[in-house]
């Protein structure tokens, strides 16, 4: 078992939601510069002007201090454009027409404006709810993948819960994968997963930890975490089905298994190195008499 920590995210991915993320920020602030000139023209038409400079200084240099200076740019421009159109609208309160006019016109942009910033924000979220979902996920088996099952120990360490992990590896599975092929193999490992993920509770996680080793959280004593890991070993094993060639293929599978309970005081590490204690100790092969 190899316990190297989980690789970064991707930093490409990063950048390009950064970059959505901007461009969104500065499609809003041409926004504001609009919605005020239109919806007070006599008021707006200097704030527009304002407020243009602004997203053309945050355009050409988007650095933490740009971004500070802009948030406070904004604030106060905008501050003083309310004060400015809440006094132009008093002095319009004696003509009632005008007024009503001037709200359904600040109505309608500001309707407009919401539309328009409708889609790149939901794109935002799009994007930001799939690159969270692959820093968690194996994307293979649908499992939680090794950083996120690394994360939930930390968590549970954390809140004081009472928990064991639980170690299941497919024997021999380079074997099959240089006889049957990879793909064979892969469909091996989503099988796998599929009934792994069966017997979890909702609270427990389940995930892949490398390439045919998987991990269990189980939030139980270490008692029932034996007798889990016994019924899980049986039920994980035995006959699977893949196709090869067109032509299905019966692999027997073959399933060890550890298991470990956190004690009060234990580290992560602490915890890793004694579920490989026990899978050596429970897979150690039989002495010859």
């Amino acid at each position: 078992m190899n316990h190297n920590s989980a690789p970064a995210a991707d930093p490409g991915s990063q950048e390009d939601a950064a970059h959505l993320v901007l461009d969104c920020f500065l499609f809003a602030i041409q926004a504001f510069a609009e919605c005020v000139e239109a919806a007070c023209p006599p008021v707006g038409v200097q704030f527009y002007d304002q407020l243009v400079r602004i997203r053309r200084r945050l355009a050409y240099n988007s650095s933490k201090t740009t971004l500070d200076e802009t948030r406070d740019a904004l604030e106060n421009t905008l501050t003083a454009y309310a004060e400015q159109a809440h006094r132009y609208v008093e002095v319009r309160t004696e003509d009632r027409n005008g007024m009503l006019d001037l709200l359904n016109a600040m109505e309608e942009v500001a309707f407009e404006k919401a539309i328009e910033l409708e889609a790149p924000i939901g794109e935002i979220r799009k994007r930001l709810t799939a690159g969270q979902q692959l820093a968690t996920v194996d994307p293979l088996t649908g499992l939680a993948n090794r950083r996120e099952i690394e994360r939930q120990v930390i968590l549970r360490i954390g809140a004081g819960k009472q928990f064991c992990v639980l170690f299941f590896d497919i024997d021999d599975f380079g074997i099959f994968n240089e006889s049957l092929g990879r793909e064979s193999g892969d469909q091996v490992l989503k099988q796998f997963a599929a009934r792994l993920n069966t017997q979890i509770r909702a609270r427990d996680v389940a995930s892949r930890w490398l390439a045919d080793e998987f991990i269990v959280i189980l939030e139980c004593d270490m008692e029932n975490a034996r007798r889990r890991s016994v019924q899980m070993s049986q039920f994980l094993r035995g006959p699977y089905v893949v196709e090869e060639d067109g032509r299905e293929a019966k692999i027997e599978i073959r399933v060890s298994a550890a298991a470990a309970e956190c004690l009060p005081g234990d580290s992560p590490r602490q915890l890793w190195m004694r579920l490989e204690e026990d899978f050596h100790r429970q897979n150690a092969p039989a002495a010859v008499a």
